[in-house]
């Protein structure tokens, strides 16, 4: 009785699909909740970012002015700003409430892959396809650092941990990189086979996720004094995203194969698998308070899953 009520209570299912971006090449690369859930915001290959209510569940707003595929999008802590990147090798910082483009962060040589924000709310770091990592002032919107010759080859994820202690990037040298920011000490985890695509921290910062080609996700648990590791294994093609949900109990990860995938954090086992998009799913993200995911697919659609009770 323990393992069914266990199933059931772990059912997901989908109660909503957006379908707003539009064209040949329109496939979800991002999609990321606002700091207070009422928004959810989704960057595509057609260039545009959309703002989606999560009340009225429809689109409220869209932002244009990239020249090249979105490949993520997040908000500030303060739910006020949108910062976006793309194949354009900018970062856009755009107002919620008017759509409009405060400012373009210039300084890439080559395509920008993916940007995380520190909870200080004061730094965005930005990750991009000839490997170097970028650190950028948000109060006076100038690069301060980067980081060269760490990553030997293009770079597909950037992460702060939600302390605000640690950076971390992965990518195409299939290394894990982690930075402590207060003293500077500096690892190097090699632990996947091929390309890391996706890394992500649970909220207590206990917990680093990374989703790789291989197939895999790797659980690293960071308070120990030597990082270990375990494999969760179930998707039959690459693992492209990955979340935590907001109470460190169940991960999510999604794919090539199409499916979305539920872990269990406590037992590593898998939960149950979601199977309604139509191709690559490419980005998960759970809502500030747990009870919604988001995915955003290939198949230019955003589906909205809620947890069946």
């Amino acid at each position: 009785m323990v393992i069914q009520w266990f199933q059931e209570k772990t059912q997901w299912n989908c109660v909503q699909t957006f379908s707003g971006h539009q064209g040949a090449f329109a496939g979800v690369n991002s999609v990321a909740f606002s700091p207070d859930g009422q928004f959810l915001a989704s960057g595509s290959d057609d260039q545009t970012i959309k703002l989606w209510d999560m009340r009225r569940m429809r689109e409220v707003q869209t932002f244009t002015g990239h020249r090249g595929a979105i490949r993520q999008v997040a908000f500030s802590k303060d739910g006020k700003f949108i910062f976006s990147c793309s194949l354009d090798r900018t970062i856009n910082i755009w107002d919620i409430k008017t759509a409009n483009l405060i400012k373009a962060l210039f300084g890439h040589y080559s395509e920008i892959t993916t940007i995380s924000v520190h909870p200080s709310n004061n730094l965005i770091a930005s990750g991009s396809n000839d490997g170097e990592i970028k650190l950028w002032d948000l109060n006076t919107k100038q690069e301060i650092k980067t980081f060269t010759n760490i990553n030997t080859q293009a770079i597909e994820a950037v992460a702060f941990s939600p302390d605000g202690k640690i950076i971390t990037s992965g990518g195409w040298d299939q290394d894990l990189n982690i930075w402590n920011i207060q003293n500077g000490q500096y690892r190097k985890i090699t632990s996947h086979s091929k390309k890391i695509r996706a890394i992500t921290f649970s909220s207590d910062s206990r917990f680093l996720a990374t989703a790789s080609e291989d197939k895999t996700i790797r659980l690293f648990n960071l308070p120990s004094k030597s990082i270990s590791y375990e494999a969760l294994e179930g998707h039959n093609k690459s693992v492209v995203t990955v979340a935590i949900n907001p109470s460190s109990t169940v991960l999510a990860s999604g794919g090539d194969d199409k499916e979305i995938k539920l872990w269990n954090l406590n037992t590593k086992a898998e939960i149950c698998s979601l199977s309604e998009h139509e191709s690559y799913v490419m980005s998960v993200a759970f809502s500030p308070d747990g009870r919604f995911l988001a995915s955003g697919s290939h198949d230019r659609t955003i589906k909205i899953w809620q947890q069946v009770s």
